[in-house]
């Protein structure tokens, strides 16, 4: 089957990931737990249509994907829009989507429940509680994104004034991320399947 449906999983490194939580877990736990989501993330959304893409400049991160037979991407291009775009530019597809690596409900059924969204609509997007994006795709292609701080309102602006139909996600699995001490205790006392074995 075509794989034209392209996820692109954007991760920073695996030095120092998930700072935010840097008080409550070691830094081994964290990329522990960096590197688990990732796993999940790239299972939930592995099928014979998808293409998907670890998104990094970390030599870390690379290894480990080419590790556990994940495709990655390498810009010349420096900062996290300028890296995406890059990305989002050198393939061909019909439907993509960004998904942030720090997605813990992520499951193949809500992966397929995105995959199904972003086919029928020229653009979905969720925000996180912070006003993140951490899902963003559709059948549109894209010139510019904005992620960073208040991403949520500057995409729905941008892609307002370009006349794309926007349709939003409310659905918590779709905007839950481990971002901050806060997350994590609801995430520890809601342990998905995955991260049963995580030792903490």
């Amino acid at each position: 089957m075509l794989k034209n449906f392209l996820v692109g999983i954007p991760v920073r490194d695996f030095k120092n990931p998930m700072s935010r939580l840097q008080k409550a877990l070691t830094i081994d736990t964290r990329i522990e737990l960096s590197k688990a989501m990732l796993l999940n993330i790239t299972k939930s959304f592995q099928d014979d249509s998808t293409k998907i893409v670890c998104v990094t400049n970390d030599k870390l991160v690379k290894d480990f994907c080419q590790n556990n037979t994940i495709e990655t991407f390498s810009s010349l291009n420096k900062g996290l829009n300028s890296e995406l775009e890059d990305f989002l530019h050198s393939y061909k597809y019909d439907h993509w989507t960004i998904c942030h690596a720090d997605l813990p409900y992520i499951t193949k059924f809500y992966a397929q429940e995105w995959i199904k969204e972003c086919k029928l609509a020229e653009l979905v997007i969720c925000a996180s509680k912070d006003n993140g994006t951490p899902l963003l795709g559709g059948s549109k292609k894209v010139k510019k994104l904005m992620y960073g701080n208040n991403s949520f309102n500057n995409h729905m602006e941008i892609f307002l004034n370009e006349d794309i139909k926007i349709k939003k996600s409310f659905n918590k699995e779709f905007s839950f991320e481990i971002d901050d001490e806060e997350d994590l205790k609801e995430f520890l006392k809601n342990k998905p399947r995955w991260s049963k074995k995580l030792d903490f």
